[in-house]
C-alpha cells in the first residue's frame, strides 16, 4: 500500500513539474495606454468620422486616411488593447455619424493566456454596443503571428480558434467577416517580408491590408461636402474693372544748358 501510495505522489510531482502553470499576467494597462485613451477622449464626438478603425497596436501603427486615401476614417488603435479594455472606451470612440467599424483584437488577449471563448464573448459584446448605436461592424481575423515572433507556434493555434468563431458569429448574424490571413499568412503564419518583428506589419504589409478593406469601405457615405455656395442668380454683382492701358511713355526733357532755367509747366 505505502509503495502505491509512494508511485502517485512521485507521479503526481512529475506531471507538476512536466507541465508547469502558465505565469500570471496581470491585466494592468501598459504604458502610454491611459496617455492615448486620453487624446481619444478630448477629439469628442465629430462630424466628419464616418469609419472606425478600432483595435491594438496593429491598427494603431497606420494613419489610416492616407492609407487609404479618404478623410473620413478614425483611428482609435491603442498599443496593447484588449477586448477588456476596448469595452471600458467605446463610449467615446463611436462618433454620432459613424456608420461602419472595423475591429480586430484578441492577440493580446491571448499573451495573456485567455482562452479564444472568452474572448470571444467578450468580442460579441462589442459588435451588439456598435449594432445597437447604427454602426454597422465588421470582423477583422486576428492576424497570424510569423516566424519572428518565437511563439508563433502555440499563439497560431488559439487565433485558428478565435477565427473559427468570429466567423461563424459573423456568417451566422449577417456581419462582413474579412479575412486576412490568406493575403498576409497563405503559409499559416505572417510572412517576414510582411512583418519586422512576427507581429507587427512593414509598410508592405498594411498595403495589403488596405486593398483588403478597400471595397467594404467603398460604400460609405460620401466625406463632408465643401462649404456651401451661394447660387450665381443671387449672388450680387461684381462692378467690372475698366480695362486698364499701359501710359503713354514720355521722353524725359533735354538738361538744360548750365546758363538757363526752365520752370516746369503747371
Amino acid at each position: 500500500m505505502r509503495f502505491l501510495l509512494t508511485i502517485f505522489i512521485l507521479t503526481i510531482s512529475f506531471i507538476s513539474y512536466a507541465a508547469p502553470t502558465p505565469p500570471k499576467r496581470e491585466f494592468t494597462k501598459p504604458a502610454g495606454y491611459e496617455r492615448t485613451a486620453e487624446m481619444y477622449r478630448s477629439y469628442g464626438m465629430n462630424d466628419f468620422g464616418r469609419i472606425l478603425m478600432l483595435g491594438d497596436s496593429i491598427t494603431h501603427g497606420a494613419y489610416w486616411n492616407e492609407l487609404m486615401k479618404r478623410s473620413d476614417v478614425i483611428n482609435r488603435g491603442i498599443p496593447g488593447d484588449t477586448t477588456f479594455w476596448m469595452l471600458e472606451r467605446l463610449d467615446y470612440v463611436t462618433t454620432g455619424k459613424m456608420e461602419k467599424a472595423f475591429i480586430l483584437a484578441g492577440i493580446n488577449d491571448i499573451s495573456k493566456y485567455q482562452l479564444p471563448a472568452s474572448i470571444f464573448g467578450r468580442y460579441t459584446k462589442i459588435i451588439d454596443y456598435l449594432t445597437a448605436r447604427g454602426i454597422k461592424p465588421h470582423v477583422q481575423s486576428v492576424i497570424y503571428l510569423g516566424k519572428l515572433n518565437p511563439k508563433y507556434e502555440v499563439y497560431n493555434v488559439r487565433i485558428k480558434e478565435l477565427n473559427g468563431m468570429l466567423k461563424e458569429y459573423a456568417d451566422k448574424n449577417g456581419y462582413a467577416f474579412i479575412d486576412l490571413n490568406p493575403v498576409l499568412s497563405p503559409d499559416g503564419f505572417l510572412k517576414d517580408e510582411y512583418t519586422y518583428d512576427g507581429t507587427h506589419l512593414t509598410a508592405t504589409g498594411y498595403g495589403l491590408w488596405r486593398d483588403i478593406l478597400a471595397p467594404y469601405m467603398a460604400d460609405a457615405a460620401a466625406v463632408p461636402a465643401p462649404a456651401e455656395t451661394v447660387p450665381a442668380e443671387t449672388q450680387p454683382a461684381v462692378p467690372a474693372v475698366p480695362e486698364q492701358t499701359a501710359p503713354a511713355v514720355v521722353p524725359a526733357p533735354a538738361a538744360p544748358a548750365p546758363d538757363k532755367v526752365i520752370l516746369p509747366t503747371q
